[in-house]
């Protein structure tokens, strides 16, 4: 991609070395307005609604996101390196042909977070302009499409925007939530449940680890020589600083609202900002812009390797990723326009159900890069069905179903509960499972890879 203004050129082929460009710092900006979104302040209010108190929500809000945002931000990494998405950098752990499976969990990842954004933004939009939710959505989808055609440089652009009055606005409503006399009633009721506690702690750190599958997209026009520690602490730090403030900011206002907060989330905290409400509204639109932005992306990512892998082409020409990223858009605004009651129970149940089975994915995706090729790869072999990655990976799938399968036992979810949940009173730890047995496998059938890479890196040694 040029330089210039111009819409974004390339898709999921690799970026030349003569096209990077960019400041990790830049991460810090894209990913603190991603987070500091209103679907990441309904998140935190659900930390209250599931029991816990307000004192006690916010050290799971904490905690939750550094763990997860620690693991997530190690993906950021991959983008310089590699110089291609996130998801097609999966083909090295699955295959060609098998690395579709993970890609369509991921679409629905994208296509989730994208209409429960446009029900919320659409909600902004229509106390903002005054027209009907459904009309907000629409208008939003659109704003969303549009950028997300744009591409990486604009979206990178329009998030520092968006970073600052969230910044500005969020810092505002703490302000005004901590010196109302019923926050600090609720802050002063210390019981602790451990159940909710740990099930809090989960639903953040499934915030964090569900960015997973597209975080490397956004980095990887970065020089190769982009130092990794700048590219993992630039990003761990706006999404985990953003995501916490806005998840504490939620715990708070459903504590002080409750069931005015849950009945009108943007409302509430349009009324909060008083005479600047319209600021609260701009900046719950630029914020939630930004998150649906990178889901529309990121699904036109996802999309554009499934079909790649099936018709063997290593890019999509710009005109065809218009057309993509509108259908998907146009995909997720009918699922909003359809799903806009019983909203806060629907996305609970989301979260958890997008936790399960993207967990062990993370885990297989991060063992393979940092332990088992240790940062390595053909990124040419990544578009060969017949390159050395190989059209499945059996070890890679086995290590995948048995952590996914390790989970059921500990789910806690309006699907299912497992005996060991119930047992446990609820508390839910899946995503630690999920984490461990997955990676742990992968590492373990990995022998032969590990073995061919020692030997490879003992030749060059020779060599030198």
């Amino acid at each position: 991609m040029a330089t210039s203004s111009s819409i974004e050129q390339r898709s999921i082929d690799h970026v030349p070395l003569d096209e990077r460009h960019g400041s990790p710092r830049s991460l810090l900006f894209v990913w603190f307005a991603a987070n500091t979104s209103i679907t990441a302040v309904v998140t935190g209010a659900l930390f209250v609604i599931l029991g816990n108190t307000a004192l006690w929500s916010i050290p799971a809000v904490i905690l939750g996101n550094v763990v997860g945002g620690f693991f997530t931000s190690l993906h950021s990494a991959q983008g310089p390196r590699l110089g291609v998405p996130q998801m097609i950098q999966s083909r090295a752990q699955f295959g060609y042909f098998g690395a579709i499976l993970p890609l369509v969990l991921a679409l629905m990842i994208f296509l989730g977070f994208y209409a429960t954004g446009l029900v919320l933004g659409g909600q902004a939009m229509s106390r903002l302009f005054h027209t009907s939710p459904e009309v907000g959505s629409v208008v939003f989808a659109v704003m969303s499409t549009v950028l997300a055609i744009f591409g990486y440089r604009h979206i990178h652009r329009f998030a520092h925007l968006a970073a600052v009055l969230s910044g500005v606005v969020f810092t505002g409503l703490f302000i005004k939530l901590i010196t109302e006399p019923a926050t600090t009633d609720a802050l002063s009721d210390s019981t602790f449940a451990a159940a909710p506690f740990i099930l809090g702690i989960s639903l953040a750190a499934s915030w964090q680890l569900t960015f997973g599958p597209y975080i490397a997209d956004y980095s990887r026009y970065l020089p190769e020589d982009t130092p990794k520690s700048a590219t993992i602490g630039w990003t761990f730090l706006g999404s985990v600083v953003g995501a916490s403030a806005a998840m504490i900011l939620g715990a708070l206002a459903a504590a002080l609202g409750g069931v005015d907060f849950l009945g009108n989330q943007v409302g509430f905290l349009a009324d909060l900002g008083g005479a600047l409400s319209a600021v609260v509204l701009l900046a719950v639109i630029c914020g939630k812009l930004t998150g649906n932005t990178l889901s529309s992306y990121g699904g036109y990512m996802s999309v554009a390797t499934i079909v790649t892998s099936l018709t063997r082409q290593s890019r999509i020409a710009p005109r065809h990723r218009a057309v993509y990223i509108t259908l998907i858009s146009a995909a997720a605004l009918a699922i909003a326009l359809a799903a806009t009651d019983n909203f806060l129970a629907s996305f609970t149940d989301f979260l958890l159900f997008l936790l399960y089975f993207m967990t062990p994915w993370s885990a297989i995706n991060l063992v393979d890069y940092y332990w088992v090729r240790k940062e390595k790869y053909d990124v040419d072999a990544l578009f060969d069905p017949d390159g050395v990655y190989g059209r499945f990976n059996k070890g890679a799938f086995v290590a995948y179903a048995l952590g996914v399968l390790i989970q059921i036992p500990f789910m806690n979810s309006t699907f299912y509960v497992g005996p060991i949940a119930n047992w446990m009173g609820g508390a839910e730890i899946t995503w630690i499972l999920g984490l461990v047995v997955a990676g742990g496998l992968y590492y373990a059938f990995s022998g032969r890879i590990r073995n061919e890479a020692a030997a490879r890196h003992l030749l060059a040694t020779v060599h030198q």
